[in-house]
């Protein structure tokens, strides 16, 4: 990995978030209907944005490997994919969240936005299933496969609030609905995101080679650990119908930032396990 340019990039990132993160709770104007808690806006929309990222990289991956059976376009897949997954993790709790207040309900049965969503999350998680499930030589064949079946379900989510009535917001970025403030310090958090994405991404990816080769030294792999992170937020679902807003608020920032460090300590632990497993190789 190259440690100064990451460093740099991770500098960056923290700076970004933190800006975005100010801007967000603080000068960002209060919408009128919904008060403070349309502030989840501003990490909702950046995890959503990264996921379909993550996801777009997962499916460009798993072409080049389908074609050219690249070892480094499987890492990609395989890093991508498990990123997409975390934030798309951080949208389904955080929407749910802001929703209960704006709507009243948790979770609606017929929203086409939800459930799409909610597909394209069991999706990949069956794919990062799937390569844990075996080491034989064809199982990253068909997760290839599942994921470029999976990706189609990225454009039915993005396009869900425009072909069908749900409780979802209309799109609004780009439009004069978005007062201007708004759309600029969403920008900013997308920007911001979409780095430290990327970052963990490039992580995840490093990591990914480094088992390559332990496993063509060593034909063992490893299990790897699922993360349980769809619990964060069950103290809410006990929640009073009459609270402050700002619970809400609060508890969805606290949510997706409890995803995204858990999901940092898992990766420093596995980096552990396979630093400790490459020096028992002399790798």
């Amino acid at each position: 990995m190259k440690n100064k340019l990451f460093l740099a990039f991770a500098a960056l990132a923290c700076l970004l978030l933190a800006f975005g993160t100010y801007e967000a709770l603080v000068v960002a104007p209060t919408e009128e209907t919904m008060g403070d808690v349309q502030r989840i806006f501003y990490v909702h929309v950046p995890a959503a944005t990264v996921g379909f990222t993550m996801f777009f990289v997962n499916f460009i991956a798993s072409l080049l490997y389908l074609w050219k059976r690249s070892a480094r376009a499987d890492a990609l897949a395989a890093a991508s994919a498990e990123v997409g997954v975390v934030f798309c993790s951080v949208v389904l709790i955080t929407g749910p969240i802001w929703a209960r207040y704006a709507w009243g309900v948790w979770w609606s049965a017929w929203d086409m936005r939800l459930n799409t969503t909610l597909m394209l999350w069991l999706l990949y998680v069956s794919y990062l299933i799937l390569r844990r499930s075996s080491t034989a030589g064809s199982t990253s064949m068909l997760a290839s496969a599942l994921a470029v079946f999976a990706f189609l379900d990225v454009p039915i989510v993005y396009m869900a609030n425009r072909w069908f009535r749900t409780h979802h917001p209309a799109p609004m970025i780009g439009t004069p609905n978005l007062d201007p403030r708004m759309q600029n310090i969403l920008f900013i958090n997308m920007i911001a995101f979409l780095i430290f994405g990327s970052l963990i991404a490039w992580f995840r990816y490093e990591m990914e080679r480094t088992a390559q080769t332990i496993d063509a030294a060593h034909i063992q792999r490893a299990a790897g650990g699922a993360v349980g992170m769809m619990a964060v937020p069950a103290m809410f679902l006990a929640a009073p119908t009459h609270v402050n807003p700002h619970a809400y608020l609060w508890g969805g920032y606290l949510a997706a930032w409890g995803i995204y460090l858990g999901y940092l300590l898992f990766l420093m632990a596995k980096l552990g396990r396979l630093k400790k497993e490459a020096a028992e190789l002399g790798r």
